[in-house]
């Protein structure tokens, strides 16, 4: 049965305000944190990487122990409200003054572990509630919402940093945050008139927990199943790309010795902009495109644009350059991308919504951050295009692996399709 326009209207109004708020919370304080991290050398973010991957993975398994513990639906909020607590306690410090170095490296850790977890929990909520026709209709205008909030927040901080400082900036992100939490309980209320939905279980009583499983339950699903390994192997790529062109913005803005100032206003300028095109994506384009080609065709887009930035940006590095290439390459990543990763969560078990999910998201994308900035590295070192060359066995398998989950998610949607009478565990059984 088709949710009602008023149902579809409730949801996309909550969940694009609680996307917005949260998104706008990390986008306000992103260019202060990259600005103090370009200040140095790049020759030490890997090892800063190596902090936050050892970070994540402690977290992640944490997170899928707690699972065992608490309905899962009733956790994103306590999760947000953990995070604003500790940008409270980045505001005492940072005013304090207190060891500024160690706390600005600490605050990165901290800054990507939230990126990652925060967001990935709240798809995880969605992908619960919703079932896979009603999210593929409504997953684009609620990432809209959250780009939204993106662009809002780096226009704050440029607006304000020079009136309430970095500490403010960490106290207004912090607020946003809180303002999310509210929202969650909306979505979660404008849900709950979505008719019956076996694969998403969205009408059925919310279970006190997750049924067992463990710290390394979302790994272990992730092994066991070709799917969520395709999907993981798409993330690695996604993440070695995108490292490639972050080592390169972070080699190109140090040599263009730029106060941090200047250099914040730089990068907030990139995100602003970024976000402007972003939007328009998710408005017009990526909702279109994954009903009438699906998720993968949508997913094999990003490999293409990103082998041409990595050719361009190798073969003419500069400030100018680099912003265009930025631009295109992470408005491809958040406009199209992510509603499409997002939806492949559509058709798997409520356990691995949450579990393998957040698993793939955090660990899965680090490990990629930490290995291509190693391998970043030795190609820079041996020159002559060797990055770029590398670039091309890398696209290969990127799309490859685009065709194999796109494929994955037809099958997995007719079976979910065929079993409408069966209850959710009976669906999962059927899923590879």
């Amino acid at each position: 049965m088709e949710p009602s326009a008023r149902t579809k209207a409730g949801i996309v109004a909550s969940a694009s305000v609680t996307f917005a708020a949260l998104l706008a919370s990390y986008s306000a304080f992103r260019p202060v944190r990259d600005a103090m991290l370009f200040a140095r050398s790049p020759d030490s973010i890997p090892w800063v990487w190596l902090a936050t991957f050892l970070a994540i993975g402690v977290a992640s398994p944490v997170w899928s122990a707690l699972l065992a513990r608490r309905a899962p639906r009733r956790f994103v909020g306590l999760a947000f409200h953990a995070f604003a607590a500790c940008l409270i306690g980045f505001v005492i410090v940072v005013r304090a003054e207190i060891a500024p170095i160690a706390v600005g490296r600490v605050f990165y850790v901290w800054s990507a572990v939230f990126n990652l977890f925060a967001i990935s929990v709240f798809w995880s909520l969605l992908a619960d509630l919703l079932g896979p026709s009603t999210a593929r209709q409504l997953y684009g205008p609620i990432a809209a919402g959250g780009t939204i909030g993106a662009l809002v927040g780096p226009l704050l901080t440029e607006l304000l940093v020079d009136t309430i400082g970095v500490a403010g900036i960490l106290l207004m992100s912090a607020l946003l945050l809180e303002l999310a939490v509210v929202g969650v309980a909306y979505v979660r209320r404008a849900a709950a008139d979505l008719p019956a939905a076996p694969a998403a279980a969205a009408a059925a009583p919310d279970p006190a927990v997750l049924p067992g499983g463990g710290p390394f339950t979302g790994i272990a699903h992730v092994a066991r199943s070709p799917y969520l390994a395709a999907i993981v192997g798409y993330v690695l790529c996604t993440a070695c790309a995108a490292t490639f062109l972050y080592l390169a913005q972070a080699r190109i803005v140090f040599g263009a010795h730029l106060e941090i100032t200047a250099s914040t206003r730089y990068l907030a300028a990139i995100d602003s902009r970024t976000q402007a095109v972003v939007l328009g994506l998710q408005l017009f384009v990526v909702g279109p495109a994954l009903k009438r080609f699906g998720p993968g065709i949508v997913l094999a887009v990003l490999p293409i644009i990103q082998a041409v930035g990595i050719s361009v940006l190798t073969a003419w590095p500069s400030l100018a350059v680099l912003a265009v290439v930025q631009v295109i390459g992470k408005a491809a990543t958040h406009g199209l991308t992510r509603p499409a990763r997002e939806l492949l969560f559509t058709v798997v078990s409520r356990d691995d919504k949450y579990r393998a999910k957040n698993a793939i998201d955090t660990i899965g994308y680090r490990f990629g951050d930490l290995g291509a900035s190693w391998l970043n590295k030795g190609l820079v070192a041996l020159g002559g295009g060797a990055l770029a060359i590398a670039t091309v066995p890398l696209i290969a398998i990127w799309l490859g692996l685009a065709a194999i989950v796109g494929i994955g998610f037809r099958r997995r949607l007719a079976t979910v399709t065929t079993l409408t009478t069966a209850s959710p565990e009976a669906i999962a059984k059927e899923l590879p």
